[in-house]
């Protein structure tokens, strides 16, 4: 059996996208870093997210966590019905 369903039976896209590029607008700070959205708030008439990601600005990449204003995260949209049974590295 292939790990890729049929077009037919392909899956949806999903309705909201969780994962996102977040991209810190500060001085010296990298190319956007890979996130996840764990919760959306209305705040004062605004959206923002609480995202946790990877921030790669120090030689070893650290977890980071906060809430962040939507102009700072942007949806990392893939393919979720193609699959791949080989390893990357």
């Amino acid at each position: 059996m292939s790990a890729n369903p049929p077009k037919n039976d392909a899956w949806p896209d999903p309705k909201a996208w969780l994962h996102v590029w977040v991209h810190r607008q500060r001085r010296n700070y990298p190319p956007p870093m890979p996130g996840l959205v764990l919760k959306w708030e209305l705040h004062k008439g605004r959206w923002r997210a609480w995202v946790i990601w990877v921030d790669t600005v120090y030689p070893q990449p650290e977890i980071r966590h906060a809430w962040l204003p939507v102009d700072q995260i942007r949806p990392a949209k893939s393919d979720i019905n193609v699959w791949s049974d080989r390893h990357r590295r």
